[in-house]
């Protein structure tokens, strides 16, 4: 039986197909994201400028198991607040520069909706991480994006993966993550954006 999950954003959504009612990883892996973009439009909702972005940001920070930090992000993808002060050498930094989220920038500006990125290396650490981004919306127009970044390995355990005997996560095609190695039936969790689709397979 296949169970869909819905996150309103105009007409967006956060689609997991897949988990079977029986099936615990698949249940985790749909609850770990809908409520992470739950609380990402939480902060997209209240419309951040620089000055109250790291307020609105709290309470996602605090509450998203993982987090590893967030963002302001202009129309022109230009970082314009973290919101971890360590972090203060991202502000103004282009995010059109990384070639990887092209695809996704163009998504952004044809059809502002939801995003989640493949887990990658950080930009600045060997550590690998799971973006989110939420675009803010004023009067029908893109104004800016909130985004925040997850600890893959804390996505791995909140999900259960981290304890499967193997498993693969594919982004738009592409292998993102693995471990050992499937047999010839896994099972699957579907995770479908307007920009983005994870495929993930996996063996209790």
């Amino acid at each position: 039986m296949k169970r869909f999950i819905t996150l309103a954003l105009l007409v967006s959504a956060l689609i997991v197909q897949g988990a079977q009612t029986d099936d615990p990883i698949g249940i985790a892996v749909e609850e770990y994201f809908e409520d992470s973009f739950t609380r990402l439009e939480k902060v997209a909702a209240q419309k951040p400028t620089e000055k109250t972005f790291r307020k609105a940001m709290k309470p996602c920070a605090e509450t998203t198991p993982g987090f590893f930090g967030g963002t302001l992000i202009d129309t022109d993808f230009v970082i314009r607040k973290t919101y971890k002060k360590r972090n203060f050498l991202a502000k103004g930094f282009s995010l059109r520069k990384v070639k990887q989220l092209d695809w996704f920038w163009e998504q952004m500006e044809a059809n502002p909706a939801p995003q989640l990125s493949e887990p990658g290396h950080s930009l600045t650490q060997p550590i690998h991480l799971i973006a989110l981004r939420y675009p803010i919306i004023t009067a029908g127009k893109l104004k800016g994006v909130v985004s925040m970044m997850v600890r893959t390995k804390e996505f791995l355990k909140a999900s259960g993966l981290n304890k499967c005997r193997a498993f693969k996560i594919i982004c738009r095609g592409e292998l993102a993550e693995k471990k050992g190695h499937l047999s010839n039936h896994p099972r699957e969790v579907k995770l479908t954006l307007p920009s983005t689709e994870w495929v993930i397979q996996y063996d209790l």
